[in-house]
Formats: C-alpha cells, sequence, structure tokens
C-alpha cells in the first residue's frame, strides 16, 4: 500500500516535468502559406471557394502534429474573415503529421464572402490564378507531442 501511494506521488510530482519535456521550442517551426487557389466564385451570392496551402516547416528533431489551425484571411488588406481547420475529433495518429526535419502541407477549403467589388474583379481578371493580389494572413496553430501543445501563432504573406 505504501508503495502504490509512493508511486502515485511520484507520477502526480513529475507529471509536469514530462510533459514540458516532450514539446520542442515552438520558435524553430514556420508556418508560411504555399499557395491559394481559387476554386470557384459564385456571381449570385458574392461568395468565393479559396483552398489556402499551408506548408508547415518541422526542423526538430521530434514528430509532432497539429490539431487545429485558426487564421484570418486578407486580401489586398481586406478581410475576408475568420476561418478555421481542425482536426480535434480526429485521433491523433490520423492527424497531418509533422516529421521531424521536414515540411508539411495542409489544405484548407474554405467559403467566403468577397463584398469588395475590386478583388471580385482581380480574382476573375486573373483568370483562377490569384497571384496578383496580396495576402496577408495571421493565425495560430495548436501543435503536439506526446502529452503537450502549445498554441504557434503565425503571421503569412502570399
Amino acid at each position: 500500500m505504501i508503495g502504490t501511494a509512493t508511486v502515485i506521488v511520484g507520477v502526480i510530482i513529475l507529471l509536469p516535468l514530462i510533459l514540458t519535456i516532450t514539446l520542442p521550442d515552438l520558435g524553430a517551426i514556420s508556418i508560411i502559406v504555399n499557395r491559394i487557389e481559387l476554386e470557384d466564385i459564385s456571381d449570385d451570392n458574392n461568395t468565393a471557394t479559396l483552398n489556402v496551402v499551408f506548408n508547415i516547416q518541422n526542423p526538430t528533431s521530434q514528430a509532432l502534429t497539429t490539431s487545429k489551425i485558426d487564421y484570418e484571411l486578407f486580401a489586398d488588406g481586406e478581410s475576408l474573415g475568420e476561418h478555421s481547420k481542425s482536426y480535434i475529433d480526429i485521433p491523433v495518429n490520423g492527424r497531418p503529421q509533422l516529421l521531424s526535419n521536414t515540411d508539411t502541407n495542409i489544405s484548407s477549403v474554405i467559403e467566403t464572402s468577397i463584398s469588395d467589388k475590386n478583388i471580385r474583379i482581380d480574382l476573375l481578371r486573373n483568370n483562377q490564378t490569384v497571384e496578383d493580389i496580396d495576402w496577408i494572413i495571421n493565425g495560430n496553430a495548436i501543435i503536439e507531442s506526446g502529452f503537450s501543445s502549445a498554441p504557434k501563432t503565425f503571421n503569412a504573406t502570399w
């Protein structure tokens, strides 16, 4: 009985230390925008379907994963709203793997309202290539390793 109590107390004391050891320095991890693609644009209700492809670079020696990416998308300074790509309902082994010393692409397809007529014209004029638009993304990704998770704030342009 005393041995069992000692083990339980030891686990309770050491668990916070174990949890902080399992997550690497998130400053080394970078999140950029690989590309943004226009999939569809509707004339009826001023909505566009965009595919935002994030590239997460993991230069650490640990394999990581992400459970959620929240971000706000701007086109030529105009906010196209806040969006989210979530893997929270997916078991850890099914989430995107950010393997050691590699980079991983994560695609987020969104439907967004575009009220600015100039942005709509740019999207249509570019023949579904959106490279002439100044894109800015401000976001937050939850990075996980083992038992730990922490937010990683990022700002990206494309």
